[in-house]
């Protein structure tokens, strides 16, 4: 399904939540939050972005533990963090740019904290 600018949803503030979700869930929900009755398209985004925040925020974190607590192999932890920020990075910039057509995206991998049929 694809929407024109002047009869489909609010494409920016979809793309702003995918954008969001590279530094974790917090924005993406924030979005979610104010929009998930106003327009599905949307909430449906903002869910599936904070979704997947959720998951780059949990890698991240483990490559933090990792590298603060594993002696001789912390490197491997710093190299987890480096490889999860590029990786969000490309994942939510290819999710905005669907979203800002009007084409419906998804995640790989996502951790489900928020239901995409609210």
């Amino acid at each position: 399904m694809s929407y024109s600018p002047l009869d489909g949803p609010d494409t920016s503030l979809a793309g702003f939540a995918h954008l969001g979700a590279v530094i974790g869930p917090v924005i993406p929900w924030l979005v979610w939050r104010v929009r998930r009755e106003e327009d599905p398209f949307v909430a449906r985004e903002a869910a599936k972005a904070t979704n997947a925040g959720m998951a780059f925020l949990v890698a991240f974190a483990a490559g933090t533990l990792i590298w603060m607590f594993v002696p001789f192999v912390g490197f491997v932890g710093r190299m987890l963090q480096v490889a999860v920020i590029v990786v969000a990075l490309v994942l939510c910039v290819n999710a905005f740019r669907r979203v800002r057509r009007g084409v419906p995206t998804s995640y790989p991998v996502q951790i489900r904290v928020l239901s995409l049929e609210d």
